[in-house]
């Protein structure tokens, strides 16, 4: 029986660390350069390290067993990935391939006993950001049966609000993505063609724009589409 995959977003991991803190971490586990395509780890390999994105966006992905590659979560600064020693698998459950140039900070059991030796503070937020991610898994368990035109837009509105460039003067996004409608339907747990037609009447609410990677997309609409569940 498979494991069940493991990552935490949104952590501000960065922010919530005091600062004595984050310094001994990145003298512990200094930042490590991945290339765009490069895989910082593989399914079945010894999970031996938990990474902290630092810069850079990363997929995880599983495959079918007909071989189509699956998207679990895309990730990037301040994120966790690698089950390692948090659930105790030995070996990881999926591939992490880095979307971008990517540097991530990996962590291996030994370097965290000794980060609870040294740095004491550092556990003690690092189990509090751990909780606080437990809690949003819940959640969005919680909007697993959504419709699919409203998991649609939460995986954009996601997007946009972590990885968009905001457009001066108003509360619209430019969000430039690797990921095609393929990847949005599979973070949608949606198929390709529903996730396009999803999108595609997005369009038509003015609310999104543009496709194949490249879009502006107004937060306000979405967060309202999202809030109300207009389809």
């Amino acid at each position: 029986m498979r494991a069940p995959v493991w990552y935490a977003q949104d952590t501000r991991f960065s922010e919530l660390m005091p600062g004595p803190a984050l310094g001994e971490f990145m003298r512990v586990c200094p930042e490590r350069p991945f290339g765009r395509g490069e895989h910082l780890f593989r399914e079945g390999e010894p999970a031996t390290h938990l990474h902290v994105i630092a810069h850079g966006q990363v997929k995880l992905v599983n495959f079918t067993p007909a071989g189509h590659e699956r998207v679990i979560a895309v990730v990037g600064p301040d994120d966790f990935i690698g089950e390692a020693f948090v659930i105790g698998t030995e070996h990881y459950q999926l591939d992490a391939v880095a979307i971008t140039d990517v540097s991530s900070c990996p962590m291996n059991r030994d370097q965290f006993a000794q980060l609870a030796l040294h740095a004491p503070a550092f556990t003690v937020r690092f189990a509090e950001i751990l909780a606080t991610s437990l809690v949003r898994c819940r959640e969005l368990l919680s909007h697993s049966l959504d419709p699919v035109k409203r998991r649609v837009a939460k995986v954009l509105l996601d997007q946009a609000r972590r990885f968009g460039e905001p457009e001066p003067g108003g509360d619209v996004v430019s969000l430039e993505t690797e990921l095609r409608h393929e990847e949005i339907a599979s973070l949608a747990s949606a198929t390709r063609v529903s996730a396009s037609t999803a999108i595609a009447e997005l369009r038509e609410l003015g609310i999104v724009e543009g496709s194949r990677g490249s879009y502006r997309v107004s937060l306000a609409g979405l967060e309202a589409y999202v809030a109300d569940d207009l389809g």
